[in-house]
């Protein structure tokens, strides 16, 4: 398994956790033409640094680090009734080594022992997301305009 860390992202970080978000956007391909960046970061910045401060119920944002290097973001809301994960971004020269595999393996973990399930959006122009988290065993239960609504459960016994 590929060696990372989780810590807590501080409101220090939100800078970094909204390149990471653009440069992984950007890295499938998937960031649209008249994509205003300088207003998405600083709205996304602005929304992080709520999350990070508790404003956002059961939220927890935490930077994803290899070797002491800023990697990615890790966003997941705690549920009474289901565990979400929110958003996984890794910057392009970290993804395809395992990281976001070991890291959702291990959220299915903490689900299975919790005894909920583990639900995702994914967006549909993002389809590598999608073949990754359906490797995962995620189904599909729902779907909007935009998004796949999909959701892991531990099978019985486990």
């Amino acid at each position: 398994m590929p060696s990372y860390r989780l810590r807590p992202a501080t409101a220090q970080d939100a800078g970094f956790l909204a390149d990471a978000v653009i440069e992984a956007t950007r890295a499938q391909g998937r960031v649209q033409d008249g994509f205003d960046e300088r207003q998405w970061r600083e709205s996304f910045v602005q929304w992080t640094i709520k999350q990070i401060q508790g404003e956002i119920a059961g939220s927890v944002t935490s930077v994803i680090e290899v070797e002491d290097e800023q990697a990615g973001r890790l966003r997941i809301v705690r549920g009474t009734d289901h565990i979400e994960l929110c958003g996984i971004q890794l910057l392009p020269g970290f993804q395809r080594r395992g990281i976001g595999t070991a890291l959702i393996t291990e959220l299915k973990a903490q689900a299975a022992a919790a005894g909920l399930p583990l639900e995702l959006e994914v967006e549909k122009d993002n389809p590598q997301a999608h073949k990754l988290y359906q490797r995962l065993g995620f189904r599909q239960v729902g779907e909007t305009g935009q998004e796949y609504k999909l959701r892991w459960t531990a099978p019985p016994g486990s």
